[in-house]
């Protein structure tokens, strides 16, 4: 997993963790985000979302810059995840329910 930190959003600072190489090879190339380094391992999704057993999916959703600043939030709780969908935050990752990672459980 790839975290990244920010301070070009204003006042709001932020950070963004993906395990997707492709992303983190994007925000390496991007002078906005400093990448602080690879701080923990997860297993990928299969490209539907799946998680492999004796995992649970960990779950992304952004706020699409809601509130002046790009957020997101991570769980591993479907019903926290519906929530959010809920009140706006879109899912992203792999699948439909945006899976970023497989942790144990």
């Amino acid at each position: 997993m790839c975290r990244f930190f920010s301070t070009s959003i204003g006042t709001k600072s932020s950070h963004f963790c993906t395990p997707f190489a492709s992303e983190c090879n994007s925000l390496k190339q991007n002078r906005n985000w400093q990448l602080e380094g690879e701080v923990f391992a997860v297993k990928l999704p299969d490209g539907n979302g799946y998680c492999p057993g004796g995992t649970t999916p960990l779950y992304r959703l952004y706020n699409n810059g809601r509130s002046g600043a790009p957020n997101h939030r991570y769980t591993t709780s479907a019903n926290i995840r519906s929530q959010m969908v809920g009140q706006g935050w879109a899912p992203e990752g792999a699948g439909s329910l945006g899976v970023i990672g497989c942790v144990p459980l």
